[in-house]
C-alpha cells in the first residue's frame, strides 16, 4: 500500500525518505512490512503523495481501533460512483426510517423488534460507509482534513 503510494506519486525511496523525515531503510521497511508505520507518518505520507485515500486505508487496515470500525476502502471508485451510492443508501435509510421511529419510540427494542432493528442498523452502516467513500473521493478536490478541523473549532466555540 505504501510502496504503490509512494510509487504513484513518482518520488524515488530516498527522496520520499528525505520529504517524510525518515531513513531510507525505515521506509522501505514500512513499505516491505516488516515495521508498522505510525500513525504521524501515515499522515505526513498522505500529504507528500498526495494521496487522500491513504490514512483511511491505514486506518483500516493497521490500526486495531480502525480494523473494527473503519470501512474497507475500495480502490477504483469514482465521484460519480460515490455520489450514486450515497443516494442509493440514503433512499435505503429513508424507506426504514418510520420503522425506527416506531421500534425506539418507546425507548425499548424488545426480542420482537430486534431483527428488524439490526436490519435497520446494517442499512445505517451501508449509508455511512457510502458517506465515507464520498468523503474521501470529495478529497482529490477538497481539503477535507482542514474542513473538519474548521467544523470541530465551530462545534468547540457553541459548547463553550
Amino acid at each position: 500500500m505504501f510502496l504503490d503510494a509512494r510509487k504513484r506519486a513518482g518520488l524515488s525511496r530516498e527522496e520520499a525518505a528525505g520529504r517524510l523525515d525518515v531513513g531510507t531503510r525505515t521506509l522501505q521497511n514500512y513499505e516491505l512490512g516488516p515495521s508498522i508505520v505510525p500513525p504521524e507518518t501515515a499522515l505526513r505520507m498522505q500529504e507528500v503523495y498526495q494521496d487522500p485515500t491513504l490514512t483511511a486505508r491505514y486506518c483500516s487496515n493497521y490500526c486495531p481501533i480502525g480494523q473494527i470500525f473503519a470501512h474497507q476502502v475500495p480502490e477504483n471508485e469514482n465521484l460519480c460512483q460515490a455520489v450514486l451510492g450515497f443516494l442509493k443508501e440514503g433512499n435505503d435509510v429513508a424507506r426504514v426510517r418510520d420503522n425506527l421511529i416506531e421500534i425506539t419510540a418507546d425507548g425499548i427494542i424488545d426480542s420482537d423488534e430486534m431483527l428488524t432493528f439490526e436490519a435497520i442498523m446494517d442499512e445505517l452502516l451501508d449509508l455511512e460507509k457510502q458517506i465515507e467513500e464520498l468523503k474521501l473521493q470529495a478529497a482529490s478536490i477538497l481539503s477535507i482534513p482542514a474542513m473538519m478541523q474548521r467544523k470541530k473549532k465551530t462545534a468547540l466555540a457553541a459548547a463553550r
